[in-house]
Order: C-alpha cells, then structure tokens, then sequence
C-alpha cells in the first residue's frame, strides 16, 4: 500500500494537502482555517479518533499529517506508525500539548518528521508543514535539544557509506532501546536494560554499572557479557583502583586502546577474565556522580571511538537520575498530595489549555481576513501573542504542581529543560544544604529561579546557563549565571518586562538579599543570598 501511496503522490502536483488528527474540536477548526487560507495548501480534512482517522487516510492520503500525541485514551504515536508503514508517502507532524521527552524518543522510533509544541503561532505551523513536505526536520527548540544536538554530533563525523549504515543501525537501536527503557518501572530492571543497551551499541564483549555510596565507595556492580562459568570464578567486587579509580577520581571520561600498556593498570583480580580496550564514563546528575558504566573489548579488537563515548554518556545521563530519583524519594505520607498535584496539572494541560489554543488558532485564521498595516490587523495580532503568554503562564504553573515535590535542584533542572534550556543548563552544589529550607523558602527560590531562567530563555540567546549552589558560613548563595547578550542594569525596563519587577518580589518573600549583575555582551548573573535555618 505504500508504494501506491508513494505513486499517487510523486504523480500529483498542486497545493500540499494536510490532514489533522485532534480531539479538541475548537483545535480543528482553527487549524482548517489557516491551511484553507493558503494559496498553496489545502485542507484534506479531520478526525478525531484513530478508528476514523484510518479510515479516511487509508481512501486519500494526504501530503502532511497534523497528529495529536494523546487523543482521549489512544496514543497518537501507534498512528504515526500505522501511517508510515501503509502510507510511506506522507509527512507526519506531530502538534503536541506535552514536553515531556518520551514523547520525543517515541516519536522519532516511529518516525514523525518534526514536533511543534501547541503555543505555536499559526504560521508557524504554516511554515512547519511546507518544510516537512519539503523533506526537511522541524522540531520545537523545547523538544529533546540535548538528544537532537548529540546524534546530529555523531552523525556529522560519520565518513564513508558502510561506517555510515553501521552508525545508522546505532542510533535506530538506540532509540528503540531508549522507547522500551521508557516503559520499565522497577528501577533495578532499568539500570540492567541502560548497560544492556550500552554493551550493545558499543559493540563491547563486557559491560558493567557501578552504582556509588555517597563516599565514592561501589555500593553496586552489575555486569554483562560474563558466562555462569566466568561470573563463578569472580570472588570479590571491584574496589574503584586502577582504571577505575582514575574514572571516580577525574570524574571524566577515560578511554584506553591497551589496558596492559596503561601506566594506571593495576592487574586483575582474582578469577576475572583478561580484557584490552576500555571505556569508562561517569553518571552525573547536578553536578553530583552517582555512578559509572564500563565497556571493555569492542568487537574486532578496535579501540572504542568517540562516538562510543557520546552514546554511552548519554545513557549515563539516565541512569544517573534513575539512582537520584532512588535516593531522593520521598515518604509515602507525600504521595497523596503529589497525585492530586499531578490531577489537576493534567485537568489544566487536557481542557484549559486546549480550549485557549484553539482560540489563539482562530484568532491566526482571523489575520489573514484583514488588511494589512490596519489597527484592527495590529489588535488581532496582540491579543493572539497574550494568549499565548497566558498559555506560557499555565504551563509554568502545571510545571510548578510537579516540581513543588522535589528537591531544589531537581526542581530547578525539570524547570529549565521545560523552558528548552536543558541542553545549555550546568548545575553546581557545593552539598544538599538546600534541603535544609523549609518547604515556604523553597517554593520561593524554586519559583525565583523559573523567573530568572525564563528570562534568559526568552531574552539572552546563551550558549550556557550555569545554576550554582552554595553554602557560606550561615548564608546559602543561588547563583544563575548565562553568557548571553547582557544588558544595562541600570537602564529601565522595556514596556511588558517585568523580570527584574518578579525577581524583587522573589526575593522579599524569600526574606532574601538580590544581585543583579550585567553588561552588554557580557552575559549576566543573577544571585540570591540567604540565611539557612538554625544557622
């Protein structure tokens, strides 16, 4: 059925047909209304349920597919699949109300050709679907940046057509592994599927996880790739000497082609099977390492490569916050508060954002029925943009529900990778004095850092965010540095930016001291300082 899809349209010329899928009607509608409005797009029509959907693709398949990720209990993900296995021809664009990142790596097993997050304006989406009929990628900035940036990384140093196909298999079967680690809930199978997944994409004969005690001490070793026989024959853990240890000391990343050769080899222990190359990769979460996953013994005697250690430091990543989230648990007393949070967060994200985006979309379609330079056009316009800073404000506020339960740093990390400041963010903690705050300070330096984050989402253009904390004598220090453009300190604010206005607020509720330092082009920093109970 593909190649009769495929046929159909390679012998058809005209305006991009788009269908959208969506179980919001006031969605479709506006959506309709700013395809229909453009000369060389035209509407192919709707469904609002995957049963319906099937069936009018399956009779005119379009050019582009507009797809929900959720649709009142089915999942849009199985219809992009669905869609591209019989319909090889057609461009899948998925326009979510979610960030959440499984959705990404979901979506891109399946094989969607970009994600636009439901604030976007109408001819963003415009825009959208004639790059995707095109050929090309769009993906929202606030979508899975970090996993994007490191596979276009490896990508970019793959030479020749065989290396190419091999790295190809890679990261096809680092998605999938990644989609199916995403469905595991016992944090045990995790970690094993996370080294699992790692011997394999490094092509290593041996693997192993070592999860840390807060003394840097293994608390943890699992392996993979060792027979009944060779796992018998070890008697004792490793201790964190030789390569290891210069693993936990440097808190770097450490490949050698010869481990005999290595002036820091120590030998093997008792019973352990000789091995040649080695990868060793830290996990790191804050700033704190929690971990490390080894790799021993690539396929055909090579010595693992870069690309080697991007991978698995990517699923270092994941498995650190696994054994954070472990350690950081909090009592069962909590879990109630925490799943009512969690309900009206989803009430919020299902109804009321979905109703105020279908009106921005109507309010994009409206435009183009005006003439331009006119003061109606201009009021239009101005009220569509404060309907999408009100869903900008809602989301934050769904986003404080789910941070509200976690400690400051995770929180402030979780509110930067909303903001799609994940890949740029550096958290620093001196130690965990932060959970000394009562939770009133808490909420208050979570909700001062979203505020200060936000503003160099929106206004810096950084390369680097650094958040920092620390402790000074009685006093702790929360310090949001970026190197962005800068600006004058002393200048007014421009009108509508109140930033500046909020952090003050923030900081007299916290009962706390602000800085503000700036130059332009000189990036900026922003600090907190405060006294620590009973301190």
């Amino acid at each position: 059925m593909a190649g009769a899809s495929e046929a159909a349209a390679a012998g058809r010329r005209g305006p991009i047909r788009v269908f959208a899928v969506d179980d919001h009607p006031g969605v479709l509608d506006g959506l309709r209304r700013i395809i229909a409005a453009e000369g060389d797009l035209a509407w192919a029509g709707a469904a609002s349920t995957i049963e319906g959907a099937k069936a009018a693709l399956g009779q005119a398949p379009p050019d582009v597919l507009l797809l929900d990720s959720r649709l009142r209990g089915e999942s849009g993900i199985d219809l992009c699949r669905w869609v591209l296995q019989e319909l090889g021809a057609v461009r899948v664009l998925m326009l979510t109300g979610s960030t959440d990142a499984a959705l990404l790596l979901d979506a891109l097993a399946a094989g969607a050709s970009g994600f636009l997050v439901k604030q976007a304006r109408g001819r963003d989406i415009v825009e959208a679907v004639r790059q995707v009929h095109g050929g090309g990628v769009v993906w929202d900035p606030r979508m899975g940046r970090q996993v994007l940036a490191q596979l276009r990384l490896i990508g970019g140093r793959v030479a020749g057509e065989e290396r190419l196909r091999r790295d190809r298999e890679r990261i096809e079967r680092l998605y999938r592994g990644m989609t199916a680690i995403a469905q595991i809930r016992d944090a045990d199978g995790v970690l094993r599927e996370v080294l699992a997944l790692a011997r394999a994409i490094t092509e290593a004969r041996y693997a192993a996880l070592a999860v840390l005690l807060p003394d840097e001490s293994i608390a943890e070793f699992l392996t993979e790739g060792l027979t009944p026989e060779e796992r018998g024959r070890l008697r004792d853990l490793p201790r964190g000497l030789g390569l290891l240890g210069e693993v936990i000391r440097t808190r770097r990343p450490l490949r050698v082609a010869r481990i005999a050769s290595h002036p820091l080899a120590v030998g093997w222990p008792a019973g352990h099977p000789p091995m040649q190359s080695f990868l060793g990769v830290p996990m790191q979460v804050q700033g704190e390492v929690v971990g490390h996953l080894y790799m021993t013994d690539k396929r055909g005697g090579e010595p693992f490569t870069e690309e080697d250690e991007e991978l698995v430091g990517l699923l270092g990543s994941l498995a650190a916050v696994l054994v954070q989230n472990a350690r950081l648990s909090q009592d069962l007393g909590r879990l109630a508060v925490v799943e009512e949070r969690q309900r009206i967060g989803m009430n919020l994200h299902d109804g009321t954002l979905q109703t105020i985006y279908s009106v921005l979309l109507g309010l994009d379609a409206l435009l183009g029925d005006l003439p331009e330079g006119s003061e109606a056009r201009a009021t239009v316009d101005r009220l569509a943009e404060r309907l999408r800073e009100v869903t900008d404000e809602i989301r934050r506020y769904v986003l404080d529900l789910k941070s509200e339960a976690r400690p400051l740093l995770d929180a402030i990390g979780e509110i930067a990778r909303e903001l799609g400041l994940g890949d740029r963010l550096r958290l620093h903690a001196t130690d965990r004095s932060y959970e000394e705050l009562p939770e009133e300070t808490a909420e208050h330096l979570r909700r001062f850092a979203q505020e200060a984050l936000a503003n160099v989402a929106r206004h810096a253009g950084a390369h680097h965010v650094d958040v920092s904390w620390r402790r000074a004598g009685q006093e702790y220090q929360l310090a949001i540095d970026d190197d962005g453009v800068g600006f004058d300190v002393g200048a007014p604010s421009p009108p509508g930016h109140h930033g500046r206005r909020h952090l003050e607020e923030r900081a007299r509720l916290a009962d706390a001291r602000l800085e503000v330092r700036s130059r332009p082009g000189e990036g900026a920093r922003v600090t907190l300082t405060g006294r620590l109970p009973g301190r």
